[in-house]
């Protein structure tokens, strides 16, 4: 474990290594599950990664620096762009903070050593993912579209027999 001696639980953690796989897959995945990725970074990775984005620190030593560099510019750009949180419109926050949290996802690979094997596990994944969400979103529009066809002629039948109620009288 590469942050161990820093302070952190051991639950925290594992949380932590669990949902940088889980943000891989899910942005494999494609669009549809970046309020995943987003609630993921924010419940388990961000309480680690902001107590992290000191070159100095022991956990470092050795690393790349280009790697380096590029993965505590994308903390202290989260830190600012999360401050600054209330005085920007709600698209350009969610546009910015997605573009950082997807540049830390592809550092998450190299850092943690991602091998092929790895990603093509991560891609089988993801398309599995995809398809079983494709598969519920079909379920629930032909759902819809029962529930409105079948609404549709419950109304028909109706007004038939209102009319044919009122031709009676």
């Amino acid at each position: 474990m590469i942050f161990r001696g820093i302070g952190f639980a051991d639950d925290e953690l594992r949380i932590f290594y669990h949902s940088v796989g889980k943000t891989v897959i899910l942005r494999l995945a494609g669009k549809r599950s970046w309020s995943e990725i987003f609630r993921i970074e924010e419940q388990c990775q961000w309480p680690v990664i902001r107590k992290i984005d000191d070159p100095k620190l022991p956990i470092y030593k050795g690393a790349d620096r280009a790697l380096l560099e590029r993965f505590i510019e994308t903390i202290n750009e989260e830190k600012s762009l999360r401050c600054r949180k209330a005085y920007l419109d709600k698209v350009r926050y969610w546009t910015r903070l997605q573009a950082v949290i997807e540049e830390r996802i592809e550092l998450f690979t190299q850092i943690f050593g991602f091998s092929e094997g790895d990603i093509r596990h991560c891609e089988l994944v993801a398309a599995r993912y995809s398809k079983m969400v494709d598969g519920r979103s079909a379920r629930k529009k032909k759902l819809w579209t029962i529930g409105i066809g079948t609404g549709a002629a419950t109304l028909a039948g109706a007004a038939a027999w209102y009319l044919y109620k009122k031709e009676k009288k």
